[in-house]
């Protein structure tokens, strides 16, 4: 027996060292599981562009868009693992969404296999820049004296938590508007037919730099570093969850571990380059590179803190 449980494991070895040696003989498909133009979308653009050159491969982004971003980590998860089709995912597909929705397809934990953690978008209250309003306590009082006639937009499972824990947290009656992305929501906010919405600043920095939006306030602890002079949400009078977005990338279960830290020792090199942190930066993007068994237990602890925060918002799983 024991030579056979040996001879077994010889044989899985020389197959996992066949692949990795075979790896990279195809194109690339990462699933994308927002719009162009969403975070995780400029995110994916500017890492896998390089990632490309220095693999020398080619990497191709497919956008599967919907249900927050389930359909696209379901088909992620559902690909051969082969290392072909990857999935460049984050806290609304492996984190949120297990409380946020009554039923999903896939499992973020047993059906796939961390391979580096990105980094995170810090988070922000944007508002429609007619509001006659200049700090988050002065949005309270607007709210307040007028129930009901404010509206928050949000277009994944962090701008829904936030705009409820919001409401909850200031005491305050504002509409909750879906939508199915984040530039449609920056679109709305700029023709004033919603009022507010919690977001990364990828979709929106240029807006805000214009005028056309304002970011009043952010929802981490502490101010984002490309955003210093943007105050916190406590700063401005309401206590708030410590909400960012991060983003990384996963393959199907089963895939090779050397085809994992291939891809996962290629992504830090990435990131490392000042260029790419540079280009990042520019989007609101922090970089903060995990590799797989960190990643992995990211992963879990995310899932137990957003079981907590969707509670304590009220939010009931669609």
């Amino acid at each position: 027996m024991r030579v056979l449980v040996l001879t077994i494991a010889l044989l899985l070895s020389n197959w996992s060292l066949a692949a990795a040696e075979n790896y990279l003989s195809q194109r690339i498909t990462v699933i994308a599981p927002f719009a162009p133009g969403s975070g995780t979308d400029g995110v994916a653009r500017i890492v896998f562009q390089r990632l490309s050159e220095l693999l020398k491969t080619t990497i191709v982004i497919d956008n599967r868009v919907g249900a927050n971003g389930a359909l696209g980590a379901m088909a992620a998860a559902r690909s051969a693992p082969d290392g072909y089709t990857l999935l460049v995912g984050g806290t609304s597909t492996h984190a949120a969404n297990p409380s946020m929705l009554k039923s999903i397809q896939y499992d973020p934990v047993a059906d796939f296999v961390p391979i580096s953690q990105f980094g995170l978008f810090p988070y922000f209250l944007i508002i429609d820049p007619s509001l006659p309003v200049k700090s988050v306590g002065d949005l309270v009082a607007l709210a307040k004296s007028k129930p009901g006639s404010l509206t928050f937009g949000y277009a994944n499972a962090l701008g829904q938590l936030s705009g409820e824990a919001f409401k909850r947290r200031a005491g305050i009656d504002i509409g909750a508007v879906p939508y199915r992305n984040s530039p449609q929501v920056v679109t709305d906010i700029i023709a004033q037919r919603v009022s507010m919405t919690f977001m990364d600043m990828a979709p929106a920095v240029s807006q805000v730099e214009a005028g056309s939006a304002r970011a009043l306030a952010t929802t981490n602890l502490a101010r984002a570093s490309q955003f210093p002079e943007i105050p916190t949400m406590k700063e401005g009078g309401v206590p708030f969850i410590n909400i960012s977005a991060w983003t990384g990338l996963f393959a199907p279960k089963d895939t090779p571990p050397d085809v994992v830290a291939k891809l996962s020792e290629g992504v830090r090199e990435v990131l490392a380059e000042p260029e790419i942190q540079s280009r990042l930066a520019d989007i609101g993007f922090e970089v903060q590179w995990i590799g797989p068994a960190d990643f992995a237990k990211h992963v879990k602890d995310d899932i137990e803190l957003w079981a907590t925060t969707t509670k304590e918002a009220g939010i009931e799983r669609q």
